[in-house]
């Protein structure tokens, strides 16, 4: 290690430090240089040392930083290595405190023992990468329904989600980086199951018409990412991410194409793509926002029949009304 009393500072303080330190020992294989280790701990313990001196409490901070740091590192281990390396870097770590007259704490070493199941032998490892991150998301949505983003900590998305804070960070850089990582997973299950709506040989209409029963439900079933996704639009930011709705228009250029050709040979009683576009959505939000003023206590999809009469149908009809509100002609945009 270089500037050690820097990193022992930044050590104690920040958990994505530690796992930078750790990361050093470890390659992507899971291969652990024990040398490296070992020298670089022996270093950090003599900067621990030479600030134990000034107090007389050496083996007190020793101690003291393992009960901050040991969870995360056992954490951190059972993710990136295999167990044959966890045994070299508990050995290497055990001699080295040895050498300084240290012993590891009984609390500390069934920390360790926990690794390997409670029994002594190696056991699988508990809990996979991906399960950790669904776990994260389960519990930032519950944190940021209750909460708010804006008053919600990643203390206490990492205590609800049982995953230390130190792993939080692993997988995100900040409670932006959270909510931008859980906003784009679920925009991709949207998307994903109306690309399937596209994928069969459907009118537009009719693709139009299960597009609107597939965002509807995904509301009811995902209210909460909804909210946050409103939220976000509202402020006008989720870090670098695009806005949902701007971000679905990308990801499916070939509707925005059908509908301007359906216009322009005047199927339709539109001139502007977006106008519509926006507007269908804006009615679909008015309708949500109903739905949770009055509790959620009746299923949202009952809805969709009026969702479509509004939008294909409009609330009257010009056979009733006698008028022609918005002349079907195109705009010098040529219809888009």
């Amino acid at each position: 290690m270089s500037d050690h009393n820097r990193r022992y500072d930044a050590i104690g303080d920040d958990r994505s430090a530690l796992f930078g330190e750790m990361d050093r020992f470890i390659s992507p294989d899971g291969a652990f240089d024990e040398q490296r280790f070992r020298a670089s701990l022996r270093s950090l313990l003599e900067t621990i040392k030479k600030s134990g001196k000034k107090n007389g409490r050496f083996e007190e901070s020793v101690n003291g930083w393992l009960s901050m740091n040991l969870p995360d590192v056992i954490e951190f281990c059972e993710e990136r290595t295999s167990v044959a390396s966890i045994l070299k870097i508990v050995n290497a770590a055990l001699d080295e405190a040895g050498s300084f007259g240290l012993a590891i704490s009984a609390d500390h070493l069934k920390q360790v023992i926990s690794l390997f199941g409670g029994n002594g032998s190696a056991g699988e490892k508990k809990t996979g990468p991906d399960i950790k991150r669904k776990k994260i998301f389960d519990a930032a949505l519950r944190v940021f329904a209750q909460k708010g983003y804006h008053n919600a900590t990643i203390d206490e998305v990492a205590a609800l989600s049982g995953v230390g804070k130190g792993s939080v960070y692993r997988y995100f850089k900040s409670k932006e980086d959270l909510l931008t990582q859980l906003l784009t997973e679920h925009y991709e299950i949207i998307v994903g199951r109306i690309s399937q709506i596209f994928s069969l040989e459907h009118d537009v209409l009719k693709q139009i018409r299960e597009m609107i029963e597939v965002w509807v439900k995904f509301i009811e079933e995902n209210y909460i990412v909804y909210q946050l996704i409103q939220s976000e639009a509202i402020s006008g930011k989720a870090g670098e991410a695009t806005m949902f709705y701007d971000y679905f228009i990308t990801q499916f250029p070939m509707f925005k194409d059908s509908i301007v050709a359906m216009n322009r040979e005047k199927r339709l009683k539109t001139t502007n793509f977006y106008t519509v576009f926006y507007g269908a959505l804006g009615l679909i939000d008015g309708v949500v926002h109903k739905w949770f003023r009055q509790g959620m206590n009746y299923p949202l999809s009952d809805e969709i029949p009026v969702i479509l009469e509004v939008i294909f149908n409009g609330f009257v009809g010009e056979s009733q009304t006698g008028e022609h509100f918005y002349p079907a002609l195109e705009d010098k945009n040529g219809g888009e």
